[in-house]
Formats: C-alpha cells, structure tokens, sequence
C-alpha cells in the first residue's frame, strides 16, 4: 500500500465511521486493521483490506474485561489476522464520555474519574509506523429518527474537536495498538 493509498482509505474510514453512527444512532466499539494481503488472488492484486474486528460488549463492561481484552484476546487475534495480512495501520473507535481538565490540573493520574464528564464523543484513533492520530467528534443526540433500514435510532449530529487531537494528551489502554500488533506477532 502506497501512502497515498493508506491516507485514502484512513479518510474513507473516518467518513464511514461518521455516516454509520449518524444513520444508526450509534456505534459498537471496534478495531480496524488497514492492511496488504500477503498472497492475493488475481482480482485482489493492487487492492488494500480493512479487517474489521466488532468488540463483543463483555468486553468493554468494566476496567478488568478491557485489560482482558488487551492483554488476551488482542494478540491471538492480531496473531492471526497476520498470517493472511501485512498490516499498515490499526484503528481504534467506540463512543466514549470525555472527561475534561483545567490545565492547572493537579491530581494523581489515577484519580480521573473524579473529574466531571463533560462531552459525549466518537472517538477513532488510527496509527501506523510513521503516525499517530486522533479524532474526536463530540455527539449531538437531536431526539429519534428512523433510519434507512426502518429502525427508529437517535438523530445524531457530530462536530470534530479539532483542538483535542494530540495523541499524547489522549492515552489510554487503546493507544499503541500497532505497536503491539506488531510486537505480539513478530
């Protein structure tokens, strides 16, 4: 995969991210593996895959399940997903509750959760070798709409945080997964 082809399908995987969690109300938390097929068949020579990976909401029910997850599941999944693929980049996105600081903030890492949450958001978070990056869409929940399948979803708005895209300011337990797709399966 060129870098132009990889900044083509990362801005086409934001774009679907966007419009499935405005058409659905929604979204599920989800991995994604940007990748080149190892032996592709003819009608797949040139093309790139994303692996997409739906987290089973066990998984996400408390701190010890996501450690679980993590630490377990990722890498036998990530173990397998490269014996068919050449990964060039992974990509993290889940709704999530922003919890935001004054910069005068003062208490021990830990102790987060007593910070108030301010913002409802979609967060996506795609890294590769050379990148690391994030993008916050803050959720506007207009009341219900009925979508194009007939299911009645909340209306959903999204607007980007444009000034909460620093990778460093917005760690967690999702952040540096292509380094560790790459060093669980070497």
């Amino acid at each position: 995969m060129t870098s132009e082809e990889y900044l083509i399908l990362k801005d086409d995987y934001i774009d679907f991210i966007k419009n499935y969690v405005i058409e659905n109300g929604g979204i599920s938390p989800q991995l994604s593996i940007f990748a080149d097929i190892k032996k592709p068949t003819e009608e797949q020579i040139g093309k790139s895959a994303i692996v997409h990976i739906p987290i089973p909401e066990k998984f996400m029910e408390n701190d010890m399940m996501k450690e679980m997850f993590i630490q377990e599941v990722v890498p036998d999944v990530f173990s397998d997903i490269k014996k068919e693929f050449i990964p060039q980049g992974v990509a993290w996105a889940a709704e999530a509750w922003m919890r935001v600081a004054d910069k005068d903030f003062d208490m021990d890492k830990d102790e987060y959760k007593k910070l108030p949450i301010k913002k409802e958001v979609i967060i996506i978070t795609i890294e590769s070798v050379d990148n690391e990056e994030v993008f916050l869409f803050e959720i506007k929940r207009d009341g219900k709409q009925v979508n194009s399948e007939g299911n009645l979803t909340d209306a959903i708005t999204l607007t980007y945080l444009d000034d909460m895209k620093k990778p460093n300011e917005l760690g967690g337990r999702f952040s540096g997964l292509f380094k560790k797709f790459n060093d669980e399966t070497n």
